[in-house]
């Protein structure tokens, strides 16, 4: 009921808007030049129907105008968007290819930690994401159950290991595969001069110097071997035997990077030239400066605990060699401290057991 009423008053008042337009509009009167005549107080239909049709144009003609401004509203916001999509499908595609490549580094890392741990760097149907994660959890449960490990303390426990084993395969009368292959390597080395390593070899035969590094490395690590298994039974179970047994086992581990960088002849020259003057004083038995050499090699001179003598952000080209006996190489990386801390090693074994003719010239 009372939608109907106001739909009755609806059309009242639009009838009653319309009549009262139309009666404006209609300049008609009864007596043209008199202006105290009364205006006309009726409606014809006629002047109905033509306000009628006037507003129903203007209500048209406002709504075409508002759509038009709408299609063009709406055309420049297509545009807009296009170009935005646009500028962020360059920029995913930037920043896709830069996570290629750092996930390509985050590859080879985790390639190298995972050859590092023994494990295989991917499994059948494994992802980059998964493999990473499988590392995570190998270092995590490494964190867990083992934390930091004391690699002398492991080394020890090999070496009371494989002593226990050689006794007892000693005592059932069996062979010792292992010392007849390290003693056949050991004879191979005693085949070579070594006494013609020298720093003059730099300039006229630097694969022959490589090749004399070599051999007269390993072998004083097989004299050093050789040496511990001649000791008597009580003093190689000891205490302090079998610390000197795992000090000798460590350091050929230690040894390995030179040997391998000696064999396929990548050491640097400046370290070359240094390692073959530690070789040429042991040769000679002059181990103080041996050691001297060993100093220069570990740490160098400079007063920079780095080796940083550079200036400038504009150097000479020679300026690398001219500073080249200031580099501390023993801290490069961990692995080359290790070896240089090995050749140490063998410097201390030398002088014991090939002494020099004047106490003076031994290493402290």
């Amino acid at each position: 009921m009372d939608l109907l009423k106001a739909a009755i008053s609806s059309e009242v008042r639009k009838r009653k808007s319309l009549m009262e337009r139309a009666a404006k509009s209609d300049d008609n009167t009864e007596d043209s030049g008199s202006s105290g005549k009364r205006r006309r107080k009726y409606v014809r239909v006629a002047d109905l129907e033509k306000a009628a049709q006037a507003e129903k144009a203007a209500s048209a003609d406002k709504g075409k105008s508002k759509t038009t401004a709408e299609s063009s509203l709406s055309s420049a916001k297509h545009k807009s968007d296009a170009l935005s999509e646009t500028q962020s499908n360059d920029q995913s595609v930037d920043a896709d290819d830069a996570g290629q490549t750092a996930n390509a580094m985050a590859d080879d890392e985790v390639v190298k930690r995972l050859r590092a741990r023994g494990e295989p760097i991917r499994l059948f149907g494994e992802g980059s994401a998964e493999r990473r994660k499988r590392l995570r959890q190998l270092e995590l449960s490494e964190e867990k159950t083992d934390g930091q490990q004391n690699e002398f303390r492991r080394v020890m426990a090999q070496v009371e290991a494989g002593a226990m084993l050689d006794d007892l395969r000693r005592q059932a009368n069996m062979s010792l595969d292992s010392d007849d292959h390290w003693r056949a390597k050991y004879q191979r080395t005693l085949d070579y001069d070594v006494s013609d390593i020298s720093p003059e070899l730099l300039r006229t035969d630097i694969d022959r110097l490589h090749t004399l590094l070599y051999v007269y490395f390993k072998r004083l690590v097989y004299e050093w071997r050789e040496w511990l298994d001649a000791r008597p039974e009580d003093e190689r179970h000891s205490a302090e035997g079998k610390m000197a047994a795992a000090t000798q086992r460590q350091a050929a581990e230690y040894l390995r990077p030179l040997f391998r960088s000696l064999k396929a002849r990548k050491l640097p020259a400046d370290v070359l030239a240094r390692v073959t003057e530690i070789a040429r004083f042991m040769i000679d038995r002059e181990y103080m400066r041996a050691n001297d050499s060993y100093l220069q090699l570990s740490i160098g001179n400079a007063p920079w605990p780095l080796g940083v003598t550079q200036v400038g952000i504009h150097a000479r080209a020679a300026r690398e060699n001219i500073n080249a006996n200031k580099v501390a190489h023993v801290l490069n990386d961990e692995t080359q401290r290790k070896w240089i801390q090995s050749v140490k090693r063998l410097i201390r074994f030398a002088q014991t057991k090939y002494p020099p003719d004047d106490l003076a010239k031994m290493a402290g």
